[in-house]
């Protein structure tokens, strides 16, 4: 696997800086969810309520489970994230997806579109050439410890027939038999969430989740 990038996935100020601090010297790279309670009923840490994230090597994704993307843009610049990933389901409207794709690529960001299992490929063909990726659900958001939605597997194939180039990620219900089988699919990026943050040894969860997707 190309890159495995754990998640943070918080209720709480105190529970996020826990995450936090048990996954930053194991990762490059780490994943933050925000959920509104209005997109998904659950609801997640506030960005006023983390800390600054550029005095960190880091580097930071914003996964964005809310009704109002653009809202956030401009936060999450000033904290630190370098991409941000906003769901298709939120927006839908083709002309208001294409200005938040230029928002936040004008704030020098990447951006990254996201579907639920139930959103059809399609429905993203247009914006390929203008985002920086695309992140398939493998479960329902805002929940953790779900198991993987075996349909995904075929929405994923489609995708990288239609686009051979494109940067897929996956989010959710990743373990070492499903890893595996993404990065035969295509898949380049994989978000992992409780898999590796509530290990007893998150470090070992990382490093043998790489080692079985290959």
């Amino acid at each position: 696997m190309k890159l495995i990038i754990p998640t943070i996935f918080a209720h709480t100020k105190k529970q996020f800086n826990e995450r936090l601090k048990k996954l930053l010297p194991i990762a490059k790279e780490l994943h933050i969810d925000f959920m509104d309670g209005k997109f998904v009923k659950a609801k997640g840490v506030n960005i006023e309520d983390i800390p600054n994230l550029k005095k960190y090597r880091t580097v930071f994704e914003a996964h964005l489970m809310v009704m109002n993307p653009s809202q956030y843009v401009l936060a999450l610049k000033k904290n630190g994230f370098k991409k941000i990933i906003f769901h298709y389901e939120a927006v839908k409207d083709k002309d208001k997806i294409l200005g938040l794709i230029y928002y936040i690529k004008n704030k020098g960001m990447k951006a990254i579109i996201a579907i639920n299992p139930e959103t059809i490929i399609d429905k993203i063909k247009d914006f390929f050439h203008e985002i920086d990726g695309v992140l398939l659900m493998g479960v329902h958001p805002g929940r953790e410890h779900q198991r993987f939605i075996t349909k995904v597997y075929g929405k994923i194939k489609k995708l990288r027939k239609m686009n051979k180039k494109i940067k897929i990620q996956v989010d959710g219900g990743i373990n070492f038999k499903t890893a595996k089988k993404l990065r035969k699919v295509g898949v380049d990026i994989l978000n992992s969430g409780s898999f590796i943050s509530e290990a007893e040894d998150s470090k070992k969860a990382l490093k043998e989740l790489k080692e079985a997707s290959g």
